[in-house]
């Protein structure tokens, strides 16, 4: 049988279902991930309860509406606690799951993109158990990460159960994740928004937007039958009517946009420069990271955990877990809410960032709005539109994602009448934070992504090869020795950033395919890490190209595989001598330049 497909047989592959028969299973995805946020929520807040009220005394609300008592506080639990769920969490992800690490909404869309929609099956409850360890300890993250993944894992497996192509894997995927998050957040349009325009950053996923509204409606339906059909904040405040306080919101737009610059900075920067150069054990980084929450929190507990509690006491005009709404107040929670987030996601912590992102921006919303009224109090009567405004705005730019904040904020709080302002800010906030994003596996449009290669060009692809698109001129930086152990090996993918690897022998053929993410804990393997050597792990189906193949040949292998690039051997003196090898964005970035060439438009 022939390893690859002409061109139309690769469309045919990618687009052979029946979008009727995808609108069915939606419903189906909707209910089991509705059903999943039940589960989740109920388990969060059960446990929330016993730690964070009755152990740790916690000061304020655990969610909106919620109650805040005041209990003689146990400052020494403050710190214990997010101590103990960084260790939980931390073990669970990085012995089962290292995949489940971080937002989880990265792993979504890097499954998307990369993993043909494909989820591993433990992912999502790994997710689940790491992120509740992580809230239910005070850690500074949200709800969606883990939901997207259960919703996005529950519509990966039942793609794979009905032996569906990549495509519908991938829009039953986006159906998930926008059934958990509609259900979540009692937003169905919300949901679905976000779940398809967070997968880019100039772009939205518009094959898969009705099956995600279909399966959002059906979560949230299931969802809001058990928990309430009210909106997780009450909002009462007067409808925007006044045009010139447009000009306000432009300000607290800007401000959200510097503010989200730091914030995607301090979060990645943090990751990068601190806790990944630790040198202890990996699964004791997590447990420093809440240590570090817990500190700051000795002083400031509003920066702990999800925050809806103190935002909902901002909306309603009520101290903030007992400290009085001033500028400098709420600046200085923002700041460190901004502080507790990285130090829990970067340690290897488990959760989402959109709940702290609304807090950020409430917080930053209450300044500006403060500062407004304080100034121009005929103008700006009420400064608790700000609040609702600033959530939306913060999020649209730290996440590309303009048109499904404004609306998750919304339905969030029921503040329609805002939406003029939330549309102004929302893109005002995105136009100036074009450059950064809180998801670091964002891709900028759909060309950037395997999942549309059936959209692109089949004339361009036919006639042009791997040689004249490399120029005969081939990568070799991730080619490494047939022979080598695998302590040098990890020490090589450090230091150049590569985890898929090809093996050279010692006549210059290739050896084999070796991908490092595949080979689990490697905890298990550090015992005989100086015995086991390349050739001893390689992992991959062994594929290569020729010079002479075209794109389209290329482009078959990515559209289903997950390996980032694809060997050229080239028959030499009777040996097939390993050349290098092409990446998908070397292909992309060809077809791009012939795309838009005046000879091919002409």
């Amino acid at each position: 049988m022939k390893n690859v497909l002409d061109f139309r047989g690769l469309q045919g592959f990618f687009t052979s279902i029946n979008p009727r028969t995808i609108y069915l299973y939606s419903i189906v995805i909707g209910l089991l991930s509705g059903l999943g946020a039940i589960v989740f929520n109920e388990v969060l807040h059960a446990v929330s309860e016993i730690t964070m009220r009755s152990w740790a005394h916690l000061p304020g609300p655990l969610s909106p509406g919620g109650a805040s008592d005041v209990l003689p506080p146990r400052r020494w639990m403050w710190v214990l606690l997010p101590v103990v769920g960084g260790l939980i969490s931390g073990l669970l992800v990085k012995t089962f799951a290292p995949e489940a690490e971080g937002t989880g909404t990265d792993g979504y869309i890097d499954a998307f993109h990369n993993k043909a929609g494909s989820m591993r099956g433990r992912v999502p409850l790994v997710k689940s158990l790491a992120t509740l360890a992580t809230l239910s300890s005070g850690g500074s993250a949200g709800k969606e990460g883990p939901i997207a993944q259960i919703g996005a894992g529950i519509g990966s497996a039942l793609g794979r159960y009905l032996k569906m192509g990549a495509r519908a894997r991938r829009t039953m995927m986006v159906a998930g994740a926008a059934g958990g998050l509609g259900a979540i957040f009692r937003a169905p349009l919300g949901g679905a928004l976000t779940a398809v325009e967070v997968l880019y950053k100039e772009d939205i996923e518009t094959d898969a937007l009705t099956p995600a509204i279909i399966s959002s409606v059906t979560a949230y339906t299931l969802f809001s039958a058990v928990n309430g059909f009210d909106h997780v904040f009450a909002y009462s405040s007067e409808a925007f009517h006044a045009p010139v306080q447009l000009l306000f919101y432009a300000v607290l737009g800007l401000v959200c946009s510097g503010a989200g610059y730091l914030y995607v900075r301090f979060l990645h920067g943090s990751k990068r420069l601190f806790f990944d150069r630790l040198p202890i054990n990996k699964y004791l980084i997590p447990p420093i990271g809440g240590l570090l929450v817990g500190l700051v929190g000795l002083a400031y507990p509003q920066a702990m955990g999800q925050g809806f509690g103190y935002v909902q006491q901002l909306i309603l005009h009520q101290p903030i877990g007992g400290l009085e709404a001033t500028v400098g107040i709420l600046a200085t929670l923002a700041v460190l809410k901004i502080v507790t987030t990285s130090f829990t996601i970067s340690s290897g912590g488990s959760g989402g960032v959109f709940a702290p992102s609304l807090f950020i921006g409430a917080m930053l919303g209450g300044c500006v709005g403060t500062v407004s009224h304080q100034f121009f109090p005929v103008l700006v009567p009420d400064v608790t539109p700000f609040v609702v405004v600033g959530m939306g705005a913060f999020f649209a730019g730290v996440a590309n994602a303009p048109i499904a904040s404004l609306v998750m904020v919304a339905e969030l709080t029921g503040a329609y009448e805002l939406l003029p302002p939330l549309m102004v800010v929302a893109i005002l906030a995105l136009v100036t934070s074009r450059r950064w994003s809180i998801y670091t596996t964002q891709v900028d449009n759909k060309f950037s992504t395997r999942a549309h290669l059936w959209e692109m060009n089949p004339n361009i692809l036919k006639r042009v090869t791997i040689g004249d698109a490399m120029r005969g001129v081939y990568e070799r930086s991730a080619i490494i020795p047939h022979d080598l152990p695998l302590t040098e090996i990890e020490s090589f993918s450090r230091e150049s950033g590569e985890s898929d690897l090809l093996l050279e022998d010692d006549l210059g053929e290739l050896s084999g395919l070796l991908s490092l993410n595949d080979l689990g804990n490697q905890e298990d393997l550090q015992h005989m890490s100086s015995l086991l050597l390349a050739d001893d792990l390689i992992n991959r189906r062994t594929i290569s190209l020729r010079p002479d193949d075209n794109l389209i040949r290329a482009l078959e292998f990515f559209g289903e595989g997950e390996f980032d690039k694809l060997p050229i051997v080239e028959t030499a003196d009777g040996h097939d001598k390993l050349l290098g090898y092409v990446r998908y964005r070397d292909i992309i970035g060809f077809y791009r330049r012939e795309h838009d060439s005046p000879v091919t438009k002409s």
